[in-house]
């Protein structure tokens, strides 16, 4: 795809970048990269000179928009045919309309009833378009408009944080990327603090800002946002998030739960993803602090990719008059998981094509059965594949689906550790980074998980993973020799503790992740290592001087007696083997005597003359 450059100076305005490159507005088959946020694209569209069709993500930023455009008609869940086909028919010179995705087919239907063409009559802007990619595989419908975006004569998608698209009409209309390049600094300061002691960071930043007017925090885990706020104790709050999870807060009674923004702002205020993008936050007097948090332990869907949701997220607040800063902290803090598994583009790719061969060999037996019963059966699996994750409403592969899955992993690998989402937050561009790596060989969610686990496997891997970590943190520095004791020793309190380690010590983590983590073959493999341990010891240096030292040569002694005595010798040296009468073999060459009353051996010769030459020189 062609991209076009368009530089904006400081104080300027989207349309000042692009008046540059020729436009005096937003240009047709493109995707604007506007690289910061609020420029105030949507807002030119709103007074250009033409009709337009604006199609923002979600609810709250229609109602945000509406407050300042009384000739803008806003389609979305409660919007009614008759007021649409009202509007539509209004004698405007320019007509806007601005709506959500999901409902876009109103607009159409009420244009189509009127013999209105809106693909010809109208311009299409598709506002803070990543989030097709990013929602689509939770909230299906947020595509419906791609087929009809398509064949608007004039169109063009935006966003400061645009995501590679796949489309194939993007390059089949000759689409160009127009990318705004700022030639200032425009980058942000922020502080991202990765730790496994998650609630401790979040009371300490928290009591930093005790003086703070407006805190934002920015968490999309409604049940969370709960936690948090009995946790804490707060009753100066407001929960910003969709309707159904207001009515689950106030279920809660949690009452100061709103679906769209109301002002003023409470001392801590709570917002889930739907009001990471595109949404305008009008600031009072005081400027906010904002925290970002992203709580693995809780949900993978906290995560906050730092390409586009942090950059938008600091991009809420608008600024009042010629104040660029908008804010006056920005703070990310986050736990992460080294055992996030991740697939490359090849492997998603082969898992596609493999989606794809299933649901034709499946609809080729559902085409070619004639058993109605049958047909059924095949049509019940049909929709249970994967490959129905992946099709729109037409039945075609989606590849606003596919993308998905690769930004998905892309997502992913930031948080497989601390350095992985350092670097990302460098490689943004956007922020000049305050790392803290506030991670601890155990942490305080180690030690949470593990006493919230009641299932005893689970239990027992935990603890072996945190073993594993204090050996390397010793080994590599980090921890000193008391300090691993320590630890180790307060996991063996546990009642799997003790049990788990000492196999560990034993035979290894290997052989206990193939275990299964299951005591009964965990203590098989025990056993065999026990008797493998226990036949190489008993023939050591030690064991074998102190067996000849015992027992003389050439005189008939007690089998019993013999066995008695071998015995208390590996029991010195920490064998533990249980000694027949005939061991002794193992050890000399003998002669038998089985009298009935005293059956007995006679010892020959020591079997290992390296012995003998010890002592000889000893």
């Amino acid at each position: 795809m062609k991209i076009v450059r368009a530089i904006l100076h400081k104080g300027e305005w989207l349309l000042d970048a692009l008046k540059r490159i020729g436009h005096s507005m937003i240009p047709s088959n493109c995707i604007l990269n506007k690289t910061l946020t609020g420029l105030g694209a949507t807002h030119s569209e709103i007074h250009s000179k033409r009709s337009s069709i604006i199609i923002e993500p979600n609810v709250p930023v229609i109602l945000g928009k509406l407050d300042d455009n009384e000739n803008l008609e806003a389609v979305y869940a409660k919007c009614t045919p008759y007021n649409l086909k009202k509007y539509l028919q209004m004698d405007i010179q320019y007509k806007k309309i601005i709506t959500t995705p999901e409902s876009f087919h109103k607009i159409r239907k009420a244009a189509e009833e009127l013999g209105i063409n809106i693909y010809k009559s109208f311009f299409c802007l598709f506002d803070e378009c990543e989030k097709v990619t990013q929602d689509i595989d939770y909230r299906r419908k947020i595509a419906q408009p791609i087929y009809d975006f398509f064949q608007f004569e004039q169109k063009a998608f935006v966003s400061a944080t645009p995501l590679p698209m796949s489309h194939p009409e993007f390059e089949r209309q000759g689409f160009q990327m127009i990318k705004v390049e700022p030639d200032f600094d425009y980058r942000k300061d922020l502080t991202l603090i990765v730790t496994n002691s998650y609630f401790r960071w979040l009371n300490i930043v928290l009591d930093h800002l005790k003086d703070s007017k407006h805190i934002c925090i920015f968490f999309n885990v409604t049940d969370g946002i709960a936690e948090l706020i009995s946790n804490l104790g707060i009753t100066d709050y407001k929960v910003f998030c969709s309707q159904d999870s207001v009515n689950k807060l106030l279920k809660l009674g949690m009452m100061n739960a709103y679906s769209q923004i109301t002002y003023p702002l409470a001392k801590y205020n709570f917002f889930t993803c739907r009001f990471y993008s595109a949404l305008d936050i009008h600031m009072g007097k005081h400027k906010p602090d904002i925290i970002m948090l992203t709580d693995l332990r809780t949900a993978n869907w906290t995560m906050i990719d730092p390409f586009t949701e942090a950059i938008q997220i600091q991009g809420r607040f608008r600024r009042r008059g010629q104040d660029d800063v908008t804010y006056n902290s920005l703070t990310h803090i986050s736990t992460v998981n080294p055992d996030l598994t991740l697939c490359s583009r090849e492997e998603i790719s082969s898992k596609v094509e493999q989606f794809c061969a299933n649901y034709k060999l499946l609809k080729e037996a559902h085409d070619e059965e004639l058993d109605e019963f049958k047909k059924k059966a095949i049509l019940e699996d049909m929709r249970g594949l994967k490959y129905q994750d992946l099709i729109d409403e037409r039945g075609e592969i989606n590849p606003f689906s596919v993308d998905n899955l690769y930004n998905e992993e892309r997502v992913k690998g930031y948080y497989q550790s601390a350095e992985a989402l350092h670097q990302a937050y460098i490689d943004t561009g956007f922020f000049n980074v305050n790392f803290v790596n506030a991670s601890y060989c155990v942490g305080d969610d180690d030690i949470e998980r593990l006493n919230n686990t009641t299932i005893k496997i689970d239990q027992r891997r935990i603890i072996l993973h945190l073993a594993i970590r204090i050996e390397e943190w010793f080994l590599s520095g980090k921890i000193n020799y008391e300090e691993k004791e320590q630890q180790l020793n307060f996991f063996k309190q546990h009642p799997e503790g003790n049990y788990i380690l000492s196999a560990y010590e034993k035979i290894g983590k290997d052989a206990i992740v193939s275990a299964e983590y299951k005591r009964g073959l965990i203590d098989r493999k025990v056993r065999e290592f026990d008797k493998a341990q226990a036949h190489k010891l008993r023939f050591s240096e030690n064991v074998l001087r102190d067996i000849q030292r015992e027992f003389p040569i050439g005189v008939y002694i007690p089998k019993k007696e013999i066995q008695q005595r071998l015995q208390l010798i590996l029991q010195d040296n920490g064998v533990q083997f249980k000694v027949s009468q005939d061991t002794i073999r193992d050890y000399y060459n003998v002669s038998e005597s089985n009298s009935k009353e005293s059956p007995s051996f006679r010892l020959n010769a020591f079997l290992f003359p390296m012995v003998d030459f010890f002592f000889v020189f000893l």
